[in-house]
Protein backbone atom coordinates (compact mmCIF):
# COMPACT_ATOMS: atom_id res chain seq x y z
CA UNK A 1 0.00 0.00 0.00
CA UNK A 2 1.42 3.60 -1.32
CA UNK A 3 2.44 5.22 2.03
CA UNK A 4 1.97 8.90 0.70
CA UNK A 5 1.20 12.13 3.33
CA UNK A 6 0.14 15.43 2.51
CA UNK A 7 0.30 18.73 4.42
CA UNK A 8 0.18 22.48 4.13
CA UNK A 9 2.96 25.01 4.69
CA UNK A 10 1.66 27.99 6.56
CA UNK A 11 1.31 30.16 3.49
CA UNK A 12 -0.61 27.67 1.81
CA UNK A 13 1.74 25.59 -0.33
CA UNK A 14 0.79 21.90 -0.35
CA UNK A 15 3.53 19.60 -0.19
CA UNK A 16 3.36 15.61 -0.76
CA UNK A 17 5.63 12.96 0.65
CA UNK A 18 6.51 9.75 0.19
CA UNK A 19 8.87 7.87 2.21
CA UNK A 20 10.78 5.21 0.53
CA UNK A 21 13.18 3.47 3.15
CA UNK A 22 14.73 0.68 0.97
CA UNK A 23 16.25 3.29 -1.33
CA UNK A 24 19.67 5.26 -1.02
CA UNK A 25 18.24 8.35 -3.12
CA UNK A 26 16.06 11.00 -2.99
CA UNK A 27 13.80 13.40 -5.54
CA UNK A 28 12.61 17.25 -4.75
CA UNK A 29 10.14 18.73 -7.16
CA UNK A 30 8.19 22.04 -7.35
CA UNK A 31 5.07 22.11 -9.22
CA UNK A 32 3.62 25.34 -10.05
CA UNK A 33 -0.16 25.58 -11.36
CA UNK A 34 1.54 28.09 -14.58
CA UNK A 35 1.86 27.25 -18.21
CA UNK A 36 0.97 28.16 -21.71
CA UNK A 37 -2.67 28.12 -20.88
CA UNK A 38 -2.12 30.81 -18.53
CA UNK A 39 -0.83 33.38 -21.48
CA UNK A 40 -2.54 35.26 -24.45
CA UNK A 41 -1.22 35.99 -28.40
CA UNK A 42 0.58 38.88 -26.82
CA UNK A 43 2.54 36.99 -24.55
CA UNK A 44 2.69 33.64 -25.47
CA UNK A 45 5.83 31.42 -24.63
CA UNK A 46 6.18 33.57 -21.18
CA UNK A 47 6.05 30.76 -18.90
CA UNK A 48 8.66 28.69 -20.56
CA UNK A 49 10.56 32.00 -20.69
CA UNK A 50 10.35 31.59 -16.68
CA UNK A 51 11.77 28.59 -16.55
CA UNK A 52 14.72 28.81 -19.08
CA UNK A 53 15.64 32.22 -16.48
CA UNK A 54 15.15 30.38 -12.99
CA UNK A 55 18.19 28.73 -14.04
CA UNK A 56 20.17 32.19 -14.65
CA UNK A 57 21.21 33.00 -10.95
CA UNK A 58 19.95 34.64 -7.88
CA UNK A 59 20.92 37.21 -5.50
CA UNK A 60 23.53 34.82 -4.27
CA UNK A 61 24.27 32.42 -6.73
CA UNK A 62 25.77 33.41 -10.23
CA UNK A 63 24.94 31.18 -13.62
CA UNK A 64 28.13 29.31 -13.30
CA UNK A 65 27.71 28.72 -9.42
CA UNK A 66 23.99 26.83 -10.09
CA UNK A 67 25.86 24.97 -12.83
CA UNK A 68 28.79 23.77 -10.00
CA UNK A 69 25.89 22.85 -7.60
CA UNK A 70 23.76 21.03 -9.26
CA UNK A 71 26.85 18.64 -10.91
CA UNK A 72 27.62 18.02 -7.86
CA UNK A 73 24.30 16.93 -7.22
CA UNK A 74 23.98 14.45 -9.45
CA UNK A 75 23.42 16.67 -12.88
CA UNK A 76 19.75 15.83 -12.67
CA UNK A 77 18.34 19.40 -11.77
CA UNK A 78 15.91 20.15 -14.32
CA UNK A 79 12.32 21.47 -15.58
CA UNK A 80 9.45 21.45 -18.42
CA UNK A 81 7.08 23.74 -19.03
CA UNK A 82 3.86 22.17 -20.27
CA UNK A 83 0.35 23.69 -21.19
CA UNK A 84 -1.25 23.85 -17.77
CA UNK A 85 1.70 23.72 -15.19
CA UNK A 86 5.15 23.82 -14.91
CA UNK A 87 7.38 21.44 -13.03
CA UNK A 88 11.63 22.49 -11.27
CA UNK A 89 13.04 18.87 -10.31
CA UNK A 90 16.13 16.99 -9.21
CA UNK A 91 17.21 13.91 -8.11
CA UNK A 92 19.94 12.86 -5.61
CA UNK A 93 21.69 10.77 -2.64
CA UNK A 94 19.61 10.86 0.42
CA UNK A 95 22.19 12.90 2.29
CA UNK A 96 21.97 15.89 -0.14
CA UNK A 97 18.60 15.89 -0.01
CA UNK A 98 18.64 19.34 1.94
CA UNK A 99 20.95 20.74 -0.69
CA UNK A 100 18.63 19.95 -3.46
CA UNK A 101 15.71 21.47 -1.76
CA UNK A 102 17.59 24.80 -0.36
CA UNK A 103 18.91 25.39 -4.56
CA UNK A 104 15.88 24.90 -6.19
CA UNK A 105 13.72 26.95 -3.78
CA UNK A 106 16.69 29.32 -4.34
CA UNK A 107 16.06 29.54 -7.68
CA UNK A 108 12.20 29.85 -7.16
CA UNK A 109 12.38 32.72 -5.08
CA UNK A 110 15.43 34.18 -5.81
CA UNK A 111 16.21 34.66 -9.65
CA UNK A 112 17.53 37.98 -10.53
CA UNK A 113 16.47 37.53 -14.47
CA UNK A 114 19.08 39.04 -15.70
CA UNK A 115 18.74 41.55 -18.73
CA UNK A 116 22.21 40.04 -20.27
CA UNK A 117 20.87 36.92 -19.50
CA UNK A 118 17.37 37.45 -20.87
CA UNK A 119 19.11 38.79 -24.46
CA UNK A 120 21.17 35.36 -24.43
CA UNK A 121 18.41 33.23 -23.45
CA UNK A 122 15.82 34.48 -26.50
CA UNK A 123 18.23 33.47 -28.87
CA UNK A 124 18.54 29.61 -27.37
CA UNK A 125 14.65 29.51 -27.23
CA UNK A 126 14.41 30.81 -30.74
CA UNK A 127 16.88 27.92 -31.71
CA UNK A 128 14.69 25.48 -29.77
CA UNK A 129 11.41 27.05 -32.10
CA UNK A 130 13.34 26.21 -34.90
CA UNK A 131 14.35 22.93 -33.65
CA UNK A 132 10.67 21.90 -32.95
CA UNK A 133 9.47 23.12 -36.49
CA UNK A 134 12.09 21.70 -38.17
CA UNK A 135 11.17 18.17 -36.79
CA UNK A 136 8.22 16.74 -38.71
CA UNK A 137 7.42 14.22 -35.81
CA UNK A 138 7.00 17.50 -33.29
CA UNK A 139 5.79 19.71 -36.15
CA UNK A 140 2.67 17.32 -37.16
CA UNK A 141 1.64 17.45 -33.39
CA UNK A 142 1.79 21.27 -32.50
CA UNK A 143 0.12 22.06 -35.99
CA UNK A 144 -2.87 19.10 -35.03
CA UNK A 145 -3.57 21.14 -31.75
CA UNK A 146 -3.10 24.47 -32.83
CA UNK A 147 -5.82 24.04 -35.38
CA UNK A 148 -8.42 22.00 -33.29
CA UNK A 149 -8.24 24.14 -30.31
CA UNK A 150 -8.17 27.63 -32.40
CA UNK A 151 -8.81 30.77 -30.33
CA UNK A 152 -7.86 29.35 -27.80
CA UNK A 153 -4.92 29.16 -25.15
CA UNK A 154 -4.56 24.91 -25.58
CA UNK A 155 -3.85 25.83 -29.16
CA UNK A 156 -0.68 28.15 -27.65
CA UNK A 157 2.98 26.19 -28.85
CA UNK A 158 4.53 26.17 -25.16
CA UNK A 159 7.90 27.84 -26.78
CA UNK A 160 5.61 30.37 -27.91
CA UNK A 161 6.63 32.44 -31.26
CA UNK A 162 9.46 34.05 -32.29
CA UNK A 163 8.49 37.51 -32.37
CA UNK A 164 6.85 37.46 -29.22
CA UNK A 165 9.72 35.83 -27.53
CA UNK A 166 12.23 38.72 -28.93
CA UNK A 167 9.67 41.27 -27.68
CA UNK A 168 9.79 40.11 -23.80
CA UNK A 169 11.14 42.46 -21.86
CA UNK A 170 12.48 41.93 -17.94
CA UNK A 171 9.58 44.10 -16.85
CA UNK A 172 6.82 42.02 -18.66
CA UNK A 173 8.42 38.67 -17.04
CA UNK A 174 8.42 39.74 -13.71
CA UNK A 175 4.86 41.18 -13.83
CA UNK A 176 4.07 37.78 -15.17
CA UNK A 177 6.11 35.76 -12.43
CA UNK A 178 4.76 37.81 -9.21
CA UNK A 179 1.46 37.67 -10.41
CA UNK A 180 1.02 34.20 -11.31
CA UNK A 181 3.18 32.11 -9.28
CA UNK A 182 1.89 32.16 -5.97
CA UNK A 183 1.55 29.79 -2.89
CA UNK A 184 -2.00 28.27 -3.34
CA UNK A 185 -0.89 27.37 -7.01
CA UNK A 186 2.24 25.31 -5.79
CA UNK A 187 3.47 21.92 -5.07
CA UNK A 188 6.21 20.66 -3.23
CA UNK A 189 6.83 16.79 -3.92
CA UNK A 190 9.57 14.92 -1.67
CA UNK A 191 10.03 10.80 -2.97
CA UNK A 192 12.80 8.36 -1.41
CA UNK A 193 14.49 7.90 1.44
CA UNK A 194 14.28 11.27 4.04
CA UNK A 195 13.79 11.96 7.55
CA UNK A 196 9.83 13.18 7.42
CA UNK A 197 10.28 15.80 10.61
CA UNK A 198 13.47 17.39 9.15
CA UNK A 199 11.76 17.43 5.54
CA UNK A 200 8.65 19.43 6.36
CA UNK A 201 10.85 21.82 9.26
CA UNK A 202 13.15 22.28 6.33
CA UNK A 203 10.78 23.52 3.21
CA UNK A 204 9.13 25.58 5.71
CA UNK A 205 12.14 27.58 6.63
CA UNK A 206 13.17 27.86 2.79
CA UNK A 207 9.57 28.15 1.43
CA UNK A 208 7.72 30.33 4.15
CA UNK A 209 10.43 31.68 6.14
CA UNK A 210 9.45 33.15 9.69
CA UNK A 211 6.00 30.50 9.58
CA UNK A 212 3.96 33.08 7.56
CA UNK A 213 3.68 35.30 4.95
CA UNK A 214 3.77 34.10 1.16
CA UNK A 215 7.51 33.19 -0.20
CA UNK A 216 6.14 32.68 -3.71
CA UNK A 217 3.65 35.96 -3.74
CA UNK A 218 0.53 36.79 -2.04
CA UNK A 219 -1.92 34.82 -1.18
CA UNK A 220 -5.24 36.06 -2.47
CA UNK A 221 -7.97 35.92 0.07
CA UNK A 222 -11.53 34.41 -1.04
CA UNK A 223 -9.39 31.83 -3.07
CA UNK A 224 -9.45 28.42 -1.94
CA UNK A 225 -5.74 26.71 -2.40
CA UNK A 226 -6.97 23.39 -3.56
CA UNK A 227 -9.08 25.30 -6.85
CA UNK A 228 -7.34 24.36 -10.19
CA UNK A 229 -6.08 27.64 -11.66
CA UNK A 230 -5.30 28.03 -15.58
CA UNK A 231 -5.78 30.83 -17.33
CA UNK A 232 -8.66 30.28 -20.07
CA UNK A 233 -8.73 33.03 -20.97
CA UNK A 234 -12.06 33.16 -23.62
CA UNK A 235 -11.33 35.68 -26.37
CA UNK A 236 -15.03 34.85 -27.08
CA UNK A 237 -16.13 36.37 -23.48
CA UNK A 238 -13.98 39.23 -22.29
CA UNK A 239 -15.79 39.08 -19.13
CA UNK A 240 -13.28 36.76 -17.24
CA UNK A 241 -11.16 38.10 -14.72
CA UNK A 242 -8.07 36.72 -13.35
CA UNK A 243 -9.22 35.18 -10.26
CA UNK A 244 -11.90 32.52 -11.86
CA UNK A 245 -10.82 29.38 -11.35
CA UNK A 246 -10.31 27.31 -14.23
CA UNK A 247 -14.08 25.36 -13.78
CA UNK A 248 -15.27 28.67 -14.59
CA UNK A 249 -13.60 29.50 -17.82
CA UNK A 250 -14.90 28.87 -20.81
CA UNK A 251 -13.97 25.50 -22.45
CA UNK A 252 -11.16 24.92 -25.67
CA UNK A 253 -14.04 24.38 -27.85
CA UNK A 254 -12.69 21.72 -30.48
CA UNK A 255 -12.97 22.76 -34.42
CA UNK A 256 -13.06 19.85 -36.95
CA UNK A 257 -10.47 20.92 -39.63
CA UNK A 258 -7.87 19.79 -42.50
CA UNK A 259 -4.31 20.87 -42.27
CA UNK A 260 -1.27 20.43 -43.60
CA UNK A 261 2.27 21.62 -43.67
CA UNK A 262 4.37 20.96 -47.17
CA UNK A 263 7.89 20.03 -45.74
CA UNK A 264 11.32 18.96 -48.15
CA UNK A 265 10.95 15.27 -46.37
CA UNK A 266 11.07 11.37 -47.95
CA UNK A 267 7.81 11.03 -46.14
CA UNK A 268 4.18 11.98 -44.92
CA UNK A 269 3.44 12.35 -41.39
CA UNK A 270 -0.36 11.70 -40.95
CA UNK A 271 -1.90 13.09 -37.46
CA UNK A 272 -5.32 11.91 -37.10
CA UNK A 273 -7.30 13.62 -34.17
CA UNK A 274 -10.67 13.22 -32.50
CA UNK A 275 -12.40 15.33 -29.44
CA UNK A 276 -11.75 13.24 -26.11
CA UNK A 277 -12.55 13.79 -22.76
CA UNK A 278 -10.62 15.70 -19.91
CA UNK A 279 -8.58 14.31 -17.22
CA UNK A 280 -11.00 14.85 -14.39
CA UNK A 281 -13.85 12.72 -16.62
CA UNK A 282 -15.15 9.62 -15.01
CA UNK A 283 -14.21 7.51 -17.75
CA UNK A 284 -10.75 8.45 -17.86
CA UNK A 285 -9.58 5.01 -16.84
CA UNK A 286 -12.04 3.58 -19.83
CA UNK A 287 -10.04 5.94 -21.94
CA UNK A 288 -6.51 4.54 -20.72
CA UNK A 289 -7.28 0.95 -22.01
CA UNK A 290 -8.86 2.23 -25.12
CA UNK A 291 -5.82 3.95 -26.15
CA UNK A 292 -3.99 0.66 -25.53
CA UNK A 293 -6.07 -1.67 -27.48
CA UNK A 294 -6.53 1.19 -30.08
CA UNK A 295 -2.85 1.97 -30.78
CA UNK A 296 -0.64 2.31 -27.31
CA UNK A 297 1.61 -0.92 -28.14
CA UNK A 298 3.04 -3.27 -30.65
CA UNK A 299 0.17 -5.45 -30.03
CA UNK A 300 -2.79 -2.75 -30.50
CA UNK A 301 -5.18 -2.63 -33.66
CA UNK A 302 -3.24 -0.17 -35.25
CA UNK A 303 -0.40 -1.56 -34.83
CA UNK A 304 -1.32 -4.82 -36.13
CA UNK A 305 -3.04 -4.10 -39.39
CA UNK A 306 -1.02 -1.30 -40.33
CA UNK A 307 2.86 -2.15 -39.81
CA UNK A 308 2.45 -6.17 -39.30
CA UNK A 309 -0.43 -7.13 -41.80
CA UNK A 310 0.05 -4.82 -44.58
CA UNK A 311 3.45 -3.60 -44.09
CA UNK A 312 2.81 0.59 -44.87
CA UNK A 313 4.04 2.00 -42.26
CA UNK A 314 7.65 1.51 -39.57
CA UNK A 315 6.06 3.95 -37.17
CA UNK A 316 1.81 4.38 -36.15
CA UNK A 317 0.33 4.67 -32.69
CA UNK A 318 -2.36 6.49 -30.77
CA UNK A 319 -2.53 9.04 -27.41
CA UNK A 320 -4.02 10.66 -25.77
CA UNK A 321 -4.09 14.38 -24.83
CA UNK A 322 -6.52 15.51 -22.10
CA UNK A 323 -6.70 18.50 -20.02
CA UNK A 324 -8.76 19.99 -17.41
CA UNK A 325 -11.77 20.55 -19.46
CA UNK A 326 -11.47 18.48 -22.61
CA UNK A 327 -9.26 16.34 -24.23
CA UNK A 328 -8.15 14.97 -27.77
CA UNK A 329 -6.94 11.75 -28.91
CA UNK A 330 -4.24 11.39 -31.82
CA UNK A 331 -3.37 8.66 -34.17
CA UNK A 332 -0.44 9.65 -35.61
CA UNK A 333 1.26 7.61 -38.78
CA UNK A 334 4.70 8.02 -41.00
CA UNK A 335 4.66 7.09 -44.48
CA UNK A 336 5.34 7.20 -47.79
CA UNK A 337 3.27 9.41 -49.62
CA UNK A 338 2.14 6.81 -52.14
CA UNK A 339 0.74 4.74 -48.89
CA UNK A 340 -0.51 7.59 -46.76
CA UNK A 341 -4.19 6.75 -48.46
CA UNK A 342 -3.71 3.38 -47.67
CA UNK A 343 -3.05 3.68 -43.95
CA UNK A 344 -6.17 6.19 -43.73
CA UNK A 345 -8.68 3.70 -45.36
CA UNK A 346 -6.92 1.34 -43.31
CA UNK A 347 -7.59 3.69 -39.93
CA UNK A 348 -10.87 3.82 -40.47
CA UNK A 349 -11.24 0.36 -41.05
CA UNK A 350 -10.23 0.01 -37.51
CA UNK A 351 -11.76 2.81 -35.79
CA UNK A 352 -15.14 1.35 -37.28
CA UNK A 353 -14.19 -2.08 -35.92
CA UNK A 354 -13.88 -0.36 -32.49
CA UNK A 355 -16.80 1.49 -32.30
CA UNK A 356 -18.95 -1.55 -33.33
CA UNK A 357 -17.41 -4.98 -32.05
CA UNK A 358 -16.34 -5.49 -28.75
CA UNK A 359 -12.80 -6.91 -27.94
CA UNK A 360 -12.17 -10.28 -26.94
CA UNK A 361 -11.47 -11.70 -23.57
CA UNK A 362 -7.82 -12.32 -24.55
CA UNK A 363 -7.10 -9.25 -25.91
CA UNK A 364 -8.43 -6.77 -22.84
CA UNK A 365 -6.90 -9.07 -20.40
CA UNK A 366 -3.77 -8.92 -22.33
CA UNK A 367 -3.53 -5.58 -22.33
CA UNK A 368 -4.92 -4.56 -18.49
CA UNK A 369 -1.44 -6.84 -17.99
CA UNK A 370 0.35 -4.51 -19.95
CA UNK A 371 -1.21 -1.62 -18.60
CA UNK A 372 -0.17 -3.08 -15.07
CA UNK A 373 3.44 -3.97 -15.76
CA UNK A 374 4.08 -0.36 -17.05
CA UNK A 375 2.16 1.33 -14.00
CA UNK A 376 4.19 -0.80 -11.86
CA UNK A 377 7.32 -0.23 -13.72
CA UNK A 378 6.82 3.10 -13.97
CA UNK A 379 6.67 3.68 -10.31
CA UNK A 380 9.80 2.22 -9.14
CA UNK A 381 11.93 5.45 -9.56
CA UNK A 382 12.01 7.85 -6.90
CA UNK A 383 11.81 10.14 -9.39
CA UNK A 384 8.57 8.66 -11.05
CA UNK A 385 6.64 9.09 -7.81
CA UNK A 386 7.64 12.57 -6.89
CA UNK A 387 6.70 13.25 -10.45
CA UNK A 388 3.40 11.33 -10.65
CA UNK A 389 2.59 12.64 -6.49
CA UNK A 390 3.12 16.63 -7.91
CA UNK A 391 1.56 16.46 -11.22
CA UNK A 392 -1.54 14.45 -9.76
CA UNK A 393 -1.76 16.54 -6.95
CA UNK A 394 -1.28 19.80 -8.99
CA UNK A 395 -3.94 18.65 -11.84
CA UNK A 396 -6.23 17.09 -9.90
CA UNK A 397 -6.01 18.57 -6.16
CA UNK A 398 -5.02 14.76 -4.73
CA UNK A 399 -2.79 12.44 -5.41
CA UNK A 400 -4.46 9.28 -7.09
CA UNK A 401 -2.70 5.93 -5.86
CA UNK A 402 -1.30 2.99 -8.07
CA UNK A 403 -3.80 0.64 -6.12
CA UNK A 404 -6.75 2.74 -6.66
CA UNK A 405 -5.62 3.44 -10.24
CA UNK A 406 -5.00 -0.07 -10.99
CA UNK A 407 -8.44 -1.64 -9.27
CA UNK A 408 -10.07 1.26 -11.95
CA UNK A 409 -8.23 -0.27 -14.76
CA UNK A 410 -9.11 -3.67 -13.83
CA UNK A 411 -12.71 -3.22 -13.57
CA UNK A 412 -13.25 -1.77 -17.03
CA UNK A 413 -14.99 -4.15 -19.79
CA UNK A 414 -14.85 -5.13 -23.20
CA UNK A 415 -18.25 -3.18 -24.03
CA UNK A 416 -16.72 0.16 -22.00
CA UNK A 417 -14.09 0.00 -24.67
CA UNK A 418 -17.26 -0.23 -27.59
CA UNK A 419 -18.92 2.31 -25.95
CA UNK A 420 -16.41 4.78 -25.92
CA UNK A 421 -15.01 4.23 -29.20
CA UNK A 422 -18.34 4.69 -30.70
CA UNK A 423 -18.28 8.21 -28.80
CA UNK A 424 -14.78 9.35 -29.63
CA UNK A 425 -13.86 7.36 -32.85
CA UNK A 426 -16.40 9.88 -34.97
CA UNK A 427 -15.73 10.56 -38.64
CA UNK A 428 -17.47 13.33 -38.60
CA UNK A 429 -15.28 15.15 -35.95
CA UNK A 430 -11.77 13.60 -37.20
CA UNK A 431 -9.23 16.18 -37.75
CA UNK A 432 -6.57 15.43 -40.20
CA UNK A 433 -2.80 17.41 -40.22
CA UNK A 434 -0.48 16.25 -43.40
CA UNK A 435 3.65 17.86 -42.64
CA UNK A 436 6.28 16.24 -44.92
CA UNK A 437 6.03 15.66 -49.09
CA UNK A 438 2.42 15.68 -50.19
CA UNK A 439 2.53 14.72 -53.39
CA UNK A 440 -1.05 13.37 -54.66
CA UNK A 441 -1.10 12.69 -50.93
CA UNK A 442 -2.64 15.83 -49.85
CA UNK A 443 -5.54 16.32 -52.23
CA UNK A 444 -6.49 12.17 -52.66
CA UNK A 445 -6.72 12.73 -48.25
CA UNK A 446 -8.79 15.89 -48.56
CA UNK A 447 -11.38 14.18 -51.13
CA UNK A 448 -11.89 11.23 -48.99
CA UNK A 449 -11.98 14.11 -45.91
CA UNK A 450 -14.93 15.52 -47.42
CA UNK A 451 -16.82 12.54 -48.02
CA UNK A 452 -16.76 11.94 -44.41
CA UNK A 453 -19.01 14.90 -43.58
CA UNK A 454 -19.23 18.45 -43.91
CA UNK A 455 -16.33 20.23 -42.18
CA UNK A 456 -16.05 23.97 -40.51
CA UNK A 457 -12.49 24.98 -42.22
CA UNK A 458 -9.37 23.74 -44.36
CA UNK A 459 -6.15 25.37 -43.06
CA UNK A 460 -3.32 25.64 -45.47
CA UNK A 461 0.50 26.03 -44.13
Amino acid sequence: MDQIELIRLPNGIRVVLEPMPYVRSAAFGVFVGVGSVCETKENNGISHMIEHMLFKGTETKSTKMLADITARLGDTVNAYTGKEYTAYYGVTVAEELPQLMEVLSDMLLHSVFDAKELSKEKGVICEEIDMYNNSPDDLVHELAQKRAWQGHPLSFQISGTKGVVRGMTREKIMTFYKREYRPERTVLSVAGAFDKNEVVERLRSLFCPGGQGAALGVRRDGIAPDERYGKYYGEKDGTETADTPVQNRPAAGYTRNFSKSVQDTSQLHMNLVFPGISYLDERRHIATVFQSVFGGSNNSLLFQKIREEKGLAYSVYAYGCPYAKEGLVHMDAVTAPNQAEAVFDYTMEVCDTMRNQVVSEETLSTHKALIRTETILSKESVQSRMEGNGRSMILRGRVVSRDEELSHIEAVTAEDIRQFAEQVLCPEKMSVCLVGEMGSAGRKLMRKYEQLASFETIHGR
